[in-house]
């Protein structure tokens, strides 16, 4: 059987933040900082590609824009548009999951102070940084495919990029994260992960009661096209 437009949606918000930072972390601090990532950066340099390929030149003539402008410019339009789809999304997973608390919320919260979970969140930073990068982007394209924004895509799913697929830091940091969970003797990190684990299943069994679909991602980037005719590039048919 197909999957429901809600179950779609659950599966995307799931994988791009855990659920012991989503509730926790600014969402604005979030993207910021994935976009600063290595990664981030490839991505930025790829819109940048992007938009140069696809501004109107009579266009960046008339508004005195020049050709470097249109990177760092459109970054902050993706910035901007990408903080709000990830706030919008998860505005609704964070009522639900509170009114349907986690039992083991208070210990997993306090198992981020040992140092063992610490060094294991640091080390899978990159993961979740490249799953709110990959989502941003991912929606971003959609939203301008379906609204016939002239902008070529970015996502490296979508323009199967094998050099920029081959920048995302997940696979590598995975296998880091296994080798140090697999060797490590620290009771603390073995709860952490179980805890986790289980956290993650409570808050899909939440949201799974949701009485209506929640709006899929790409659609809290309408309007997004208004900001990028600032940077001359067209809409329409």
């Amino acid at each position: 059987m197909p999957f429901s437009r809600r179950t779609i949606v659950i599966a995307l918000l799931l994988s791009a933040v855990s659920p012991t930072c989503a509730q926790t972390q600014d969402k604005a601090t979030l993207v910021r900082e994935a976009f600063a990532s290595p990664y981030g950066k490839a991505l930025t340099a790829e819109l940048g590609k992007s938009l140069r390929a696809s501004a109107d030149p009579a266009c960046l003539t008339d508004k005195r824009l020049a050709a470097d402008q249109l990177e760092p410019r459109g970054r902050d339009i993706v910035v901007t548009w990408g903080t709000r789809m990830l706030e919008g999304a998860f505005a609704l997973i964070d009522r639900q999951t509170s009114d349907n608390p986690f039992a083991g919320a208070a210990e997993l919260e306090s198992l981020k102070s040992n140092a063992d979970v610490k060094r294991y969140l640091a080390m899978e930073e990159p993961i979740r940084q490249a799953r709110i990068l990959d989502l941003i982007f991912e929606h971003f394209d959609r939203y301008n495919l379906i609204s016939r924004v002239k902008l070529g895509a970015v996502s490296p799913l979508g323009t199967g990029n094998e050099a920029l697929l081959r920048l995302n830091p997940t696979d590598a940091t995975e296998e880091k994260l296994e080798a140090f969970a697999g060797k490590s003797r620290s009771k603390a990190l073995k709860r952490f992960l179980q805890l986790s684990e289980q956290a993650g299943a409570a808050q899909a069994a939440a949201i799974k009661t949701i009485s209506s679909p929640p709006p899929l991602p790409h659609t809290f980037f309408k309007g997004v096209e208004n900001d990028l005719a600032e940077l001359c590039i067209r809409s329409g048919k």
